[in-house]
């Protein structure tokens, strides 16, 4: 191999390099002038669109908290307030139960004191006829011990007499 091809093929392969390399040049200034700035756009908005969707989910998140906050409030809220009506339902049942059974007392403190009156009326009862029963008898005794027939005077003296011989 000469030298000349040497230097022919060599210069011939630095020519291609070189016409490659002004040719990328030219393509990249060629790019840059119109590709680059609508693709730096485009990056630049998908970046915006990316931090604007960040933004709302770190917004929904915040609300989605707050919302979760209320929710857990108005969940105590409801048991305080169960519990409450559940406390006051047990103490109105308590007080229901004791009124009841003061009721219940008292009516059976009346009755008892209706059938002791009751009873006490019919002792009297009784006794005033027991007592007009003796009377009677005493007044017959009387009679047919004497053989006549007292007055009114003197059978209420005789009744009385008769009466108080009983109670002692």
């Amino acid at each position: 191999m000469t030298l000349g091809v040497i230097l022919g093929s060599a210069s011939t392969a630095l020519g291609n390099t070189l016409v490659t390399l002004v040719a990328f040049l030219l393509l990249f200034a060629l790019l840059k002038r119109v590709a680059w700035k609508p693709l730096m756009n485009m990056l630049d908005q998908r970046e915006q669109t990316i931090n604007a969707d960040i933004d709302k989910a770190e917004t929904a998140r915040i609300s989605a908290e707050r919302q979760l906050a209320e929710v857990e409030q108005q969940l105590r809220e409801a048991r305080n307030k169960a519990n409450e009506t559940l406390t006051r339902a047990q103490a109105e049942g308590n007080e229901l139960q004791k009124s009841i059974v003061n009721e219940a007392k008292e009516d059976a403190r009346r009755i008892r004191k209706q059938a002791e009156k009751e009873v006490d009326l019919e002792r009297k009862k009784a006794f005033a006829k027991l007592r007009s029963e003796i009377s009677e008898m005493s007044i017959s005794i009387a009679e047919s011990i004497i053989g006549k027939e007292l007055n009114a005077e003197d059978q209420d003296r005789l009744i009385e007499e008769f009466i108080k011989g009983l109670d002692d």
